[in-house]
């Protein structure tokens, strides 16, 4: 794998194209269709979809492909017009800092931030310099919904309920800008060792980088639930309530989780339904039925041992649960799973 300080110097290298806008020469746009709609300015729509830019990168030699999107490392010495495209676009500014117009908002991203773009928002970034370098991951909406969040989202409804929390908010304001510590930002050290991999690929590279960005993915969701916490007094009351649930899922009732926030059990019910669409009920089935999922895949105790460690005493009612939102019984997952790792002879 590349060295950071290797990285360093591979990103501030030019790429052919920056170095013929350095030579004078600027890219011609008049190849994209114009967008309609009310734009300030002409607005291109860049149609190109995903394997042609990997493959155009890719013969150009100025970067890699990489499953099923793709990392893009932005031209700095030219103005992006302003633009839309039906792929979703997570910008790192990986040093220096950059000019971003997004749905007729100016700011300054710097060093460190990333920006995820909304599909089809008008965008356009200003000229850059020598040491203003963005790498920009380019993903389709189906990777979003699917594989980006799959695997954080099954396990406890506090991370899904962020995760829709994030998705209207995309489809609101059209991006949203993560703005970590700087002295202690994991979603740049995260990021840089992604980039280390990805251009010079080891040997386990694809579960590797696999594993990384599902890593910058969850930085990026705990970066976002900070941000709601600080900014709405509503959410950080859901927010402590659900991770209260969260916590205490084995042994909590309604009754007991009112009183320890000072509601009336009525009152509760009725705020966590408003904010979740679902009940106290289903919420706390769903998070014991997730946690013995992961005892079952993580541990060898006795579907008997894990009916009570959830908190169900009547275990004849928990593998009738188990079995409704699963499809089989406790015993039967756990096979499948042995049965999967087993190689094949």
């Amino acid at each position: 794998m590349m060295t950071l300080s290797a990285l360093n110097q591979f990103l501030k290298q030019h790429t052919p194209e920056e170095t013929q806008r350095l030579n004078g020469v600027k890219k011609d746009y008049s190849q994209f269709p114009v967008a309609r709609g009310k734009f300030d300015t002409p607005c291109y729509r860049f149609d190109t979809n995903l394997e042609d830019l990997r493959s155009l990168f890719l013969s150009k030699k100025v970067l890699p492909s990489y499953y099923n999107f793709a990392v893009v490392k932005q031209d700095r010495f030219e103005n992006v017009p302003l633009h839309i495209h039906e792929w979703l676009e997570l910008s790192y500014i990986y040093s220096g800092a950059c000019t971003m117009t997004i749905n007729k908002t100016t700011f300054r991203l710097k060093s460190g931030q990333m920006v995820l773009i909304s599909q089809n928002a008008p965008h356009s970034v200003k000229r850059c310099s020598e040491n203003d370098i963005i790498i920009n991951f380019l993903l389709t909406r189906e990777y979003l919904n699917g594989t980006f969040f799959e695997r954080l989202s099954q396990d406890n409804y506090l991370t899904h309920f962020f995760i829709e929390a994030l998705n209207t908010t995309m489809q609101e304001s059209k991006y949203i800008v993560f703005s970590p510590e700087q002295k202690q930002n994991r979603l740049a050290d995260l990021t840089n060792q992604f980039l280390c991999e990805f251009y010079s690929p080891s040997v386990t590279s694809g579960p590797f980088l696999d594993s990384l960005f599902t890593l910058i993915t969850c930085e990026m969701i705990n970066l976002f639930q900070h941000g709601m916490v600080l900014d709405h007094s509503s959410v950080d009351q859901i927010y402590t309530i659900l991770r209260y649930i969260e916590t205490n899922f084995a042994d909590c009732t309604l009754s007991s989780t009112a009183e320890f926030f000072n509601m009336h059990p009525n009152y509760l019910s009725a705020y966590i339904r408003q904010h979740t669409g679902i009940t106290y009920k289903e919420l706390v089935q769903t998070q014991r039925l997730s946690q013995a999922a992961k005892l079952l895949r993580s541990t060898a105790l006795s579907t008997n041992d894990i009916s009570l460690a959830v908190g169900y005493q009547n275990t004849s009612f928990f593998f009738q649960l188990f079995r409704k939102k699963y499809g089989c019984t406790p015993m039967e997952y756990r096979n499948m799973l042995h049965a999967s790792d087993t190689p094949n002879m």
